[in-house]
């Protein structure tokens, strides 16, 4: 891990620990284990990316409560808030009363909340205790102007932020920017994976010439995702007498568009939402077109396995641990890093185990642990 030797905590922080009075002490305040709010909009996303790492939680002592705006189908000990909303919405007008009311019948220590409403909802609301904001990924990519609002709202929210945890660099820069006094920690691995489920195999060398050279694309069917220029790659691999064949896996909106099909029989196979695993495990190469993302977890699930990735050199893409990137919609290029990959010159990829999530789960606990009490072990801003 590295640290910078940046100093400092916002003072929303020590507002919060001046209000939380003999839970920041020292003495029996302490030594108790920690109540950690676990916020999300909607209960799916709590399904999703928190399951694995709220049972390392408890596993290390810590108590953990969790909230959304609707109910999560893994667990049930989620408390539903009615004014929580997945996107903004009049009932939000209520999110006050009710956050406030949650921290306090819970004995809540520490906020983690994560998802864009939510995040914006309960550092509006003054809690009473320092909030962690995990940012999946800042709701903009470059500097459109509809994305002015959203960069305005974040700014005004930055002084009610206690701590910040986000997965890329383009993310990192604007809160280094904007919130430099700020506590931050940047996840490499993301949220983690179920390093069992996702085990890493031998490598997987294409034999040029003896075999297809089989590509596998994963992800929503939507313009974001950019599927269309998966199936153009295809093509033009084809055009340069490669033996290709492309899986794609998902669903959306764009999935019965004519760019996301092939007129040539067996060159894309499409098909649906279905497990992951077995595709990776006989690909070569994962091909990422996506405009922008967080940190796209489908490319780190892929590294886990062994497969390599390759993509366009956009924000939470360029981040993945050893990608091979080409400039954004250079076909051509991404061809030329797709065949890289396939033939093992890319580069090595990173022990499975810094992508798990109980890794994920350690570091997020230490790092809300040192908000909780303003004493920072690994410094104020670090990358694990």
């Amino acid at each position: 891990m590295t640290r910078s030797a940046e100093p400092g905590i916002t003072a929303a922080t020590e507002r919060a620990h001046g209000r939380t009075g003999a839970r920041e002490g020292t003495g029996a305040s302490e030594q108790r284990p920690a109540v950690i709010g676990l916020l999300a909009s909607v209960g799916i996303t709590l399904d999703a990316f928190f399951l694995e790492i709220i049972e390392r939680w408890r596993e290390q002592g810590a108590v953990v409560e969790c909230a959304a705006g609707s109910p999560a189908e893994s667990f049930d000990e989620v408390t539903v808030l009615d004014s929580v909303t997945r996107t903004p919405s009049p009932r939000n007008r209520r999110s006050r009363t009710e956050l406030r009311e949650w921290v306090r019948e819970k004995g809540i220590d520490v906020v983690i909340t994560n998802t864009a409403t939510a995040s914006m909802l309960v550092r509006a609301a003054g809690v009473g205790v320092p909030v962690v904001y995990f940012c999946h990924g800042l709701h903009w990519n470059g500097r459109r102007p509809a994305d002015l609002p959203f960069r305005a709202v974040e700014r005004l929210l930055v002084p009610r932020t206690d701590g910040i945890v986000c997965l890329n660099s383009a993310d990192e820069e604007w809160f280094a920017r904007n919130a430099p006094r700020t506590p931050r920690m940047r996840l490499l691995g993301g949220v983690g994976l179920d390093t069992v489920r996702y085990v890493r195999r031998p490598a997987l060398t294409w034999r040029e010439g003896e075999e297809p050279l089989r590509l596998v694309w994963c992800g929503e069917f939507s313009a974001r995702k950019n599927p269309a220029a998966a199936v153009r790659l295809a093509h033009h691999l084809r055009d340069r007498e490669i033996d290709v064949v492309l899986d794609m896996l998902g669903h959306g909106e764009l999935f019965d568009a004519e760019d996301t099909r092939s007129p040539v029989e067996g060159l894309v196979r499409r098909h649906g939402n279905t497990d992951v695993v077995p595709y990776f495990e006989q690909a070569h190469v994962l091909v990422q077109t996506s405009r922008w993302e967080g940190l796209p977890r489908v490319g780190l699930e892929a590294i886990a396995i062994g497969l390599p990735v390759v993509g366009f050199d956009v924000k939470g893409v360029q981040d993945l641990p050893a990608v091979q990137v080409a400039p954004e919609d250079d076909i051509a290029a991404l061809a030329g890093v797709v065949l890289s990959s396939a033939r093992g010159e890319g580069p090595t990829l990173p022990d499975p185990s810094t992508l798990s999530c109980a890794h994920a789960a350690d570091r997020l606990l230490e790092f809300a642990q040192s908000v909780r009490t303003g004493r920072f072990a690994r410094g104020p801003v670090y990358t694990a």
